[in-house]
């Protein structure tokens, strides 16, 4: 039987994590987590840190380009 189990960040539904034989599989629930979708992770912990990371790179500040 599968289990799955929501991953929130921030009060902010990320994804779900579909438990499959020995691993979890992120499915993403908001752009912000686009490119974790269809990763396998060997953990709930380990899914739930590459979201927590993807929300900081998206919340750093932009470099601009010089001459802009």
């Amino acid at each position: 039987m599968l289990r799955a189990y929501a991953i929130d960040v921030h009060h902010q539904t990320a994804g779900v994590a579909v438990g499959v034989p020995g691993d979890f599989k992120f499915f993403s629930s908001a752009p912000a987590f686009d490119a974790l979708e269809g990763r396998i992770f060997s953990s709930l912990r380990q899914v739930d840190a590459a979201a927590r990371e993807r929300v900081v790179v998206s919340r750093a500040p932009r470099l601009r380009a010089v001459g802009a």
